[in-house]
């Protein structure tokens, strides 16, 4: 279960910015007069610019993941809402939303509250049963970091997809830059396993690279598809919708998997310092590995 939870991780980490040297076909209701002549390339080089300096900003995620497992007639279907606020240095972020799970046969879904802070006081998370608080052990705090970190910093994201340039198409509207991919075979792999590298755990006696390339063979992206929203002023990115179908397979098991996300970004360099509660972190139970 551990390593599906990892595949499914990394699938939400394969979001960001391309370049190269087509200029922007505008939408027909965008007239003459708002028509640029920049090209992909310096959106791209802009862009980076933007997130380089980019010292905070807030996000609003709305996720839909639907799993398949036929051997055990499984089918279920995860919505999560979850609005974000996130600081780069030091990295801090403060999450709240809702999680809804229905499983196929199942009378009723299942919805939880969600509320986390993860910042240098550590990661806490509130008890979506109970309602106290918890603190999340020190390894894990480590790991989701490191991987929050690549997702939410707009530069990284920029640097992944740059390889694929020459796959993106380049539209803009009155007032953004609209950068498309459509793109389906192994070559996304590649990708995915260089992010999951990053944050899989260094376990003593274990061949990392084994369960790496174990993983790897049994995963397949069928289709992926992004559209991603450039501010053309700001040259910040304000919308990033992703469409992927994979399949899995591991352990002799096969899984079909479905995700949505869209998200919103906002409030660039405005959010203030994230600091955990006091009476978070006095009565958080510690959780143990």
């Amino acid at each position: 279960m551990k390593k599906w939870a990892q595949l499914t991780a990394a699938g939400f980490l394969t979001m960001g910015l391309a370049a190269c040297g087509q200029t922007a076909e505008p939408t027909p209701e965008t007239t003459k007069e708002q028509t640029s002549e920049i090209t992909l390339g310096e959106v791209f080089d802009k862009s980076m610019e933007v997130s380089n300096e980019t010292k905070s900003l807030s996000a609003k995620v709305d996720m839909t993941q639907k799993m398949e497992q036929p051997s055990q007639n499984l089918k279920m279907e995860t919505d999560s809402v979850m609005d974000m606020d996130i600081t780069m240095e030091p990295l801090a972020i403060y999450q709240k939303g809702t999680t809804t799970v229905a499983a196929d046969g199942s009378e009723e879904s299942q919805q939880m509250d969600m509320e986390m802070y993860m910042t240098e006081q550590g990661f806490f998370m509130k008890n979506p049963e109970g309602g106290g608080w918890i603190k999340m052990p020190s390894e894990m705090y480590d790991q989701i970091a490191q991987m929050t970190e690549q997702q939410s910093d707009p530069s990284q994201q920029l640097k992944q997809l740059e390889s694929f340039k020459d796959d993106f198409t380049f539209e803009q509207t009155e007032d953004a830059y609209v950068l498309k991919l459509e793109a389906s075979g192994s070559k996304f792999n590649k990708l995915i396993q260089d992010q999951m590298e990053q944050f899989l755990p260094q376990v003593e006696g274990q061949d990392n690279q084994a369960a790496m390339d174990e993983m790897m063979q049994g995963i397949d992206i069928k289709k992926v598809d992004y559209t991603i929203n450039i501010d053309k002023e700001t040259f910040q990115t304000t919308a990033v919708d992703m469409i992927m179908d994979m399949t899995m397979e591991m352990e002799g098991q096969s899984m079909t998997m479905n995700q949505v996300m869209n998200a919103d970004y906002s409030n660039y360099n405005e959010v203030e310092a994230i600091t955990v509660p006091d009476d978070v972190v006095n009565n958080a139970q510690e959780m143990q590995m």
